[in-house]
């Protein structure tokens, strides 16, 4: 399986000290995870979503499969955001 690459933008104080920002994240196969600033560029367009993190929820309300999603988190946090999801 390919790298994932999501890229989304919005409020998300996790990522941003001002809150509002762009940030991508690629995830590997092995499940390692990095988070950088830089543009990347995703050749095939997989999805788009948005997703709000409230406390320890996350809703997620996606064009792809599934179209809409509700996950428990460990970690508190608070984000609204616009994503591309792609390989």
């Amino acid at each position: 399986m390919p790298r994932k690459i999501f890229i989304e933008y919005g409020l998300d104080f996790d990522n941003h000290k001002s809150g509002i920002g762009r940030s991508t994240e690629i995830e590997y196969p092995d499940g390692t995870e990095l988070r950088t600033s830089e543009k990347i560029h995703i050749n095939i367009k997989i999805s788009r979503y948005m997703r709000l993190w409230i406390g320890k929820y996350v809703i997620v309300i996606s064009t792809g499969n599934p179209h809409f999603s509700l996950k428990k988190k460990q970690r508190w946090n608070f984000k609204i955001v616009y994503g591309i999801f792609g390989c």
